[in-house]
Formats: C-alpha cells, structure tokens, sequence
C-alpha cells in the first residue's frame, strides 16, 4: 500500500461488488477492510470479530446509485481490540441508503469509533444507524459514535440514530449526531467571495466527502475525489 499513514495495516479491497463478507482478525494483526463503490448500490452484509490487541479500520467510500441497505457488526472479542468505521455516503436524485453499523465490546480494554459523513439532494434519502454495545464485564473500555449529514435540496431526507447501551460503570462511551438543511449563511459566506452558488456547493460537498480518501491507494483516491467534487 502507498499511504504510510496506515503503517502495517493489511488491506482488503472490495470494489463495486455484491459480496457480503465475514472476517476473523486474528490476535495482533492490523486489518483495512476498503470499501469503494460508484455504480450501483447493493445491499450487503460485513461481520467481523476482533481477537486480543487485533485492529481493523474499515472505510467505506459510497458514491454509488440506487436502493438497499449496508450492514456491518464487529464484535471485540479479545483485549485490546480496536475498530474504527470511517464512512462518506452521498445520495442523489432518487436513491434510498441505509447503512448501519453495529459494535459489541465483549471483554475489557477495547476501543471503537464510528464516524459517517453524507449528502443528501435531489430526491433521495440517506439514514446512518448504529448500536454501540459494552457489555457487562468490559471494564476500561471506549467507544463513540457520530454521524453528519447536509441535506442539500428541500425534497432531500436524512436521519442520523446513533445509540449507546451500557452494560458496564467503568467505561468512557458517547455519542453525537447531526442533520439538516444545507446553511443559508455557509452559501452566502461563499458567495461574499465571488463564489457562485454551484461552486459553492461543490466546495462544500467535497469537504465532507473526500476525507475518507486518505485511506485508499491513488488510483482510487483520485477517484473519490473526483466523485466528491462532481456528484452534487
């Protein structure tokens, strides 16, 4: 892999596939599970479980077309597991997503964050949830979920539900989440600057999508940027 950011992380890569998938991360092993899509929206199914000191990223790159539902569980199996769902979803014309990730921290010293990132116009819907899991037993360990959203048009929908059920006192765990309409006062900041609207939204779909660039290889990073600049 050419980013070195992501050190010693193995990567899978799944492009535009109908695959679901089930992975066992065995005991200190670093696992990058790539997901890319640009054609059409498929639902699918991602588990994993996370042995002692394993770690998994997964980062999802949607910017495909079309209806269904994404599903990812990860269970933290051993001690010192940690995961991390790094998402950006965008969602045009009539397109209908829904993508939900569940972790359950089994045993304690585990970590997890989720983090999703989307756009929402034309007549689509876009819904990230997600359950966060600690369970009785799983002392010293952390977990956060966020997700944010820009509906970009007034016939565009989104909902952001992510949720926390603690089992356990001794454990750090919190959750945000944020949705609405594309800002008047964001557009019209840009367009004080001799930003005509068009660019302006552009701009602003880019900065929320293209991050999860980072974490794949060139050919499909300029990919992805390239999506996220033209897809509004």
């Amino acid at each position: 892999m050419e980013n070195k950011m992501l050190g010693n992380y193995r990567p899978y890569l799944f492009l535009d596939g109908e695959k679901d998938c089930s992975l066992v991360i065995k005991e200190n092993t670093q696992i990058l599970v790539q997901i890319a899509d640009f054609s059409l929206f498929h639902s699918r199914k991602f588990s994993f479980v996370l042995e002692k000191n394993s770690s998994l990223i997964v980062a999802l790159a949607d910017f495909s077309k079309g209806k269904g539902n994404l599903h990812f569980d990860a269970s933290l199996l051993g001690e010192g597991a940690s995961f991390l769902f790094d998402g950006s979803s965008l969602a045009t014309k009539e397109d209908s997503k829904n993508i939900e990730v569940n972790v359950i921290h089994q045993t304690q010293g585990t970590k997890s964050l989720t983090s999703m990132h989307g756009i929402a116009s034309g007549n689509s819907h876009l819904i990230f949830s997600g359950l966060s899991k600690i369970n009785k037993g799983a002392k010293k360990s952390e977990t956060r979920q966020e997700a944010k959203i820009i509906m970009f048009d007034q016939s565009s929908f989104s909902r952001c539900s992510p949720a926390l059920k603690i089992e356990e006192n001794d454990v750090i765990a919190s959750h945000g989440a944020v949705e609405g309409r594309l800002s008047d006062l964001e557009l019209f900041y840009l367009e004080s600057r001799g930003i005509e609207e068009k660019e302006a939204r552009r701009l602003i779909a880019f900065g929320y999508l293209s991050p999860v660039s980072r974490y794949f290889h060139e050919e499909i990073k300029e990919k992805i940027l390239s999506s996220s600049e033209g897809g509004i």
